[in-house]
């Protein structure tokens, strides 16, 4: 499987990652428009955050079921929602993230960002307190 991102609920850009640090972030599991489990934290390039430790948290909703409701036609009241830190204002979104055509890399033309080929650890700001909640 690829590294995978989502654009942020409220400004519009990417989650990035080096898949061994990423963006700070909030992610949260929706189902039918409501948040089922969310997580916050360094982002992971791979639809979760990264916990104290530097290992991924991972969704008690088992992945099949996640990536159903990622990929649902019908309702984008369901699947994953990312609003980067800087941006979040506490409310929960009610709908899903677009996905990064970058897939979390960056694109230098458009945010300065190419972080292809990055595998540091230490780039972004570290979420002192990640955390992984189920509702």
């Amino acid at each position: 499987m690829g590294c995978f991102s989502f654009l942020c609920k409220k400004s519009g850009k990417a989650a990035l990652s080096t898949s061994f640090d990423g963006s700070p972030c909030y992610l949260f599991l929706l189902k039918d428009g409501k948040v089922i489990e969310e997580m916050h934290g360094n982002y992971d390039s791979y639809g979760c955050v990264f916990d104290e430790n530097g290992e991924s948290f991972k969704w008690t909703t088992d992945w099949h079921s996640v990536c159903n409701l990622m990929f649902d036609d019908y309702n984008t009241g369901n699947g994953i929602a990312m609003i980067l830190d800087q941006y979040y204002d506490g409310v929960h979104p009610k709908t899903r993230s677009e996905g990064d055509p970058n897939q979390g890399w960056g694109n230098y033309e458009e945010d300065g960002e190419d972080l292809m080929g990055d595998c540091s650890s230490d780039k972004f700001t570290k979420v002192e307190k990640p955390y992984h909640k189920v509702y």
